[in-house]
């Protein structure tokens, strides 16, 4: 499974390392929220909420803490909601990997243009989650 190709030791092969992080981006994110799927159903509770019928969870969505710490915190505590929620942020960042992963493999070929191009993508990728998000939020 090496990525370099015949064409020399420094060349990589840039679809096959894309393809990969695409890949096991959704795999991880796939067994984690699959694993916060089975604590729910195991538990009969978010971590945070008991559940009735899922008429009383979507009346309670809104209660659930939201923010980096009590994602980690939750996750910490084995909370089901939790986990699910990290497998849905591995899902997110995993698209946004493979963009950052192609600023290093346009710079490596010497493609400093499209490398460039990829670091504002990137820029406005980040920007607009971090800052512009949380802003209209």
């Amino acid at each position: 499974m090496g990525h370099l190709t015949d064409k020399g030791p420094e060349h990589f092969d840039f679809n096959s390392i894309i393809g990969n992080v695409l890949r096991y981006g959704v795999i991880v994110s796939f067994v984690i929220i699959l694993i916060g799927s089975v604590l729910l159903f195991y538990e009969g509770s978010t971590g945070y909420y008991t559940l009735g019928s899922a008429q009383d969870l979507f009346q309670r969505h809104n209660k659930f803490l939201i923010g980096l710490v009590p994602t980690i915190q939750g996750i910490a505590l084995a909370k089901p909601y939790a986990i699910i929620e990290l497998g849905l942020i591995v899902l997110l960042a995993t698209p946004i990997a493979r963009v950052a992963i192609s600023i290093f493999l346009f710079a490596s070929e010497r493609r400093y243009i499209l490398a460039a191009i990829t670091c504002a993508v990137l820029t406005i990728l980040l920007t607009s989650m971090f800052l512009i998000g949380p802003m209209l939020a």
